[in-house]
C-alpha cells in the first residue's frame, strides 16, 4: 500500500485547503494534510531506524530503549482514541475505533511486555529510564488533543501515529528479502501491515475527510497544527531511537 500524495517530499509550500482543493478537485482533506507535511512524512517512513528494523539490525541498546519509550505512549494513546470515540458523530463512526482499542490494549500492549521480557529488560530498568524529551512532548500533544475535545485535532494526531507506521512498515515489508525471525521484530511489523491495519488508517483518514471540510479557518489551522506537530515528533522519536546508545 502506498500513498502517492505523501510518498515524496514536497517541492513547494502547500496552499491552504480551499486553494489546494480548487487545484486538486479529486483530493481529500487527509491528502492535503499529508501534502503539508510531505517532507517530514517521508523522513518518518524512510528513516534508517526503520530500515534497520526490517533487517533485524537495530543495535541491542537502541532496540531496548525504543521499546521502553514506545510502550509509554499506549496509555495516552488509548485515552486519546477513547476521547475520539466519545466525540465521533454516530455509532458507525465509533465502532472501528472501539475495535482498534481492543487491539491496542490486548495484542499490542502484550507485545511490548513479551518483547521486553525476552530481551532481558527488568522492571527496574523500565521504571528508572527517564522519558526522552520527545517522548514527553508526544505524550503532552496527545493529552492536549484529548483535552481540547476537538474531534479534528484528535483525529489529526491519531492519523499521523498510525499512518506513518503503516507507511514505513509496509515499505520495509515489501523491500526485505525475508521476514525477521525474532518475534520482537516480526510481530511489530505484522501489527502495522495488512488488511486490518490498512482499514484502521483508512477509517481515520475517512473521518478527517468528512470532518475537515466543515471546519472554519481557526479549527482547520488547529487541526493542521496538530497534524504537523505529530509528524515532526515522529521524526524526532526515530532520530532519538536511532541515536540512543545509553
Amino acid at each position: 500500500m502506498t500513498d502517492n500524495v505523501a510518498s515524496q517530499p514536497e517541492n513547494a509550500s502547500t496552499p491552504d485547503w480551499p486553494v489546494w482543493q480548487a487545484q486538486n478537485p479529486a483530493g481529500t482533506f487527509s491528502q492535503w494534510l499529508k501534502a503539508c507535511v510531505a517532507d517530514d512524512w517521508h523522513k518518518v517512513t524512510h528513516h534508517p531506524f526503520t530500515d534497520a528494523w526490517g533487517k533485524a539490525a537495530v543495535p541491542d541498546r537502541n532496540l531496548k530503549n525504543y521499546l521502553i519509550q514506545d510502550h509509554r505512549f499506549i496509555d495516552r494513546f488509548v485515552a486519546l482514541l477513547a476521547g475520539a470515540v466519545s466525540r465521533a458523530p454516530t455509532l458507525p463512526d465509533r465502532i472501528p475505533a472501539c475495535q482498534f482499542l481492543a487491539l491496542l490494549t490486548g495484542p499490542e500492549n502484550t507485545y511490548f511486555e513479551r518483547s521486553l521480557d525476552a530481551l532481558g529488560v527488568t522492571e527496574q530498568e523500565r521504571r528508572e529510564m527517564p522519558d526522552w524529551d520527545v517522548t514527553s512532548a508526544f505524550k503532552d500533544l496527545m493529552r492536549t488533543a484529548m483535552e481540547s475535545n476537538d474531534y479534528a485535532s484528535m483525529l489529526a494526531v491519531l492519523a499521523v501515529a498510525e499512518g506513518t507506521y503503516l507507511g514505513w512498515a509496509d515499505r520495509v515489508h515489501n523491500e526485505i528479502e525475508s521476514h525477521p525471525t525474532e518475534f520482537w521484530y516480526a510481530e511489530w511489523l505484522d501489527l502495522h501491515i495488512g488488511t486490518y491495519f490498512e482499514s484502521v488508517v483508512a477509517f481515520l483518514n475517512d473521518q478527517l475527510d468528512k470532518t475537515g471540510p466543515t471546519l472554519d479557518d481557526t479549527a482547520r489551522a488547529n487541526c493542521l497544527s496538530c497534524f504537523r506537530k505529530a509528524t515532526e515528533l515522529e521524526v524526532r522519536f526515530f532520530d532519538a531511537a536511532w541515536g540512543s546508545q545509553t
